[in-house]
């Protein structure tokens, strides 16, 4: 009998650990500067359903920093299988599957495709959206147990969840992935930024990436800029140490890797620094410069 009881619950606990709504009315994502936009960051709602193909689907509104209106985007839950509508093809992709197995890959899009607004491509269109699940297991994130699925990016795929720098990279339920909701590039461009889920909440949980340390919605008053015009950081690739040169007092430097996690802060007070990094490993680095007037950001590889 207890034997019994112990399986039932089991069978219960699985079915609803697995059968979660995705997007409920409500529920906000913000992103960490995704992809190709400028903005501090992009904010994404569940705002209302839609009938698309006699599918019950959710409207989801995109703005940029939170005030200029992008669009909606269109998103459809299936069981475990939550699929994004593309207008271009009238059609459904699979974004996540969370029934999917250990060694599964998931195909959204085969071959290439033209991608939607939110997509924030750099160019009109993308060849191949796949990616593989690595291991899957549980973590506890506002009370509650969420599955999460360890998934890295297809080596001959454009867009994916992952960038090839050895770090980990995650899809959980309820959140999505804990870069960008519809992906990123896969290769890693020299002047790309930092991508991941700040927050995510809905009305009964919350998810607040440890990389993330202020608000969701912070948007800073400085300008940023990419264009390094006033000043030089040298040698690119570095090795052991790092020079920065500017035209304008240096406040602070700090170094990210590239999914986002800061790994070094440094206050300086002139317009000149060298920064040792010896200490880090082989790999791609985000380093960002804050001066009185703009933060300056620059992509850097280290080989030793």
């Amino acid at each position: 009998m207890k034997t019994t009881i112990v399986l039932l619950f089991l069978t219960f606990y699985i079915t609803g650990f697995s059968q979660t709504e995705f997007a409920p009315i409500g529920a906000k994502w913000y992103f960490n500067q995704p992809n190709s936009t400028s903005g501090n960051y992009v904010l994404f709602e569940s705002k209302k359903d839609s009938l698309i193909q006699g599918k019950n689907t959710r409207v989801i509104d995109i703005w940029i920093n939170g005030t200029n209106f992008v669009g909606n985007e269109y998103l459809y839950q299936n069981g475990d299988s939550i699929f994004y509508y593309n207008p271009n093809y009238n059609s459904f992709f699979l974004l996540y599957n969370f029934s999917a197995k250990t060694g599964d890959t998931i195909i959204v899009n085969r071959g290439k495709f033209k991608p939607t607004k939110a997509f924030f491509s750099y160019q009109d269109s993308i060849t191949d959206f796949k990616y593989k699940i690595l291991s899957i297991d549980s973590v506890q994130i506002s009370g509650q147990w969420v599955k999460r699925q360890k998934v890295a990016s297809i080596n001959n795929a454009l867009w994916g969840f992952s960038v090839s720098d050895g770090k980990d990279y995650y899809i959980l339920n309820r959140v999505g992935s804990t870069t960008y909701l519809l992906g990123i590039r896969s290769g890693i461009i020299p002047e790309d930024k930092a991508v991941i889920c700040r927050c995510y909440h809905d009305s009964d949980f919350e998810f607040r990436n440890q990389a993330w340390n202020s608000d969701c919605d912070l948007v800073s008053a400085i300008n940023h800029k990419k264009n390094l015009k006033n000043g030089f950081i040298y040698p690119n690739p570095f090795n052991d140490y790092l020079n920065v040169q500017m035209m304008e007092p240096i406040q602070l430097i700090e170094i990210f890797n590239v999914h986002g996690l800061k790994i070094r802060t440094i206050n300086h007070h002139d317009g000149m620094a060298t920064v040792n990094t010896s200490n880090l490993n082989n790999g791609y680095y985000i380093l960002r410069i804050t001066t009185n007037q703009y933060v300056y950001s620059k992509k850097l590889l280290k080989i030793n």
